[in-house]
């Protein structure tokens, strides 16, 4: 994350020391797609105020300068969990219920398996996001049975 003193440092060593954002990358250490955002970001409102077009003056731009940088932390979309990988999965877990009964609990598919089987069907989409569906979709069938008569024996001693 980079932190306001950054982001000063970056657009005054283009404004003032005319350095390219190659260059700047290279002394800070720092993205050049990051370095052209804020120096692109900076010539707009610059340009702006030259033509005269937006209500913008040279002291919103250097509000801009010396405020802290914005992020987007919108939540993001999962794009490669899609139904259909969702219903197959849910397929997968329930022919390993099937087998489990069957007395076949070594025959299981593991969630590497399934994430295998996946790739292999052409779905993109990575182990970790095969791994964290699983998780939720078993969490939700988990059902908890206590029977009544032992609570009572455990917790009323009469």
């Amino acid at each position: 994350m980079i932190k306001l003193n950054e982001k000063q440092e970056i657009i005054l060593k283009h404004i003032k020391e005319g350095k390219s954002q190659r260059q700047i990358s290279k002394e800070t250490g720092i993205s050049r797609d990051t370095i052209r955002k804020y120096v692109k970001d900076y010539e707009s409102k610059l340009a702006e105020v030259n033509k005269g077009l937006g209500e913008i003056d040279k002291i919103d731009i250097i509000d801009d300068i010396t405020c802290a940088p914005k992020y987007k932390s919108s939540p993001r979309t999962k794009n490669a969990l899609t139904e259909k990988v969702l219903e197959r999965l849910s397929e997968f877990l329930k022919e390993n219920e099937q087998k489990r009964l069957r007395g076949l609990s070594k025959q299981q598919m593991k969630k590497i398996d399934m994430y295998e089987t996946l790739a292999e069907e052409g779905y993109q989409v990575s182990y970790a996001s095969v791994v964290r569906a699983v998780n939720i979709i078993e969490r939700k069938k988990r059902e908890a049975y206590i029977r009544p008569g032992i609570l009572a024996r455990r917790y009323c001693r009469i």
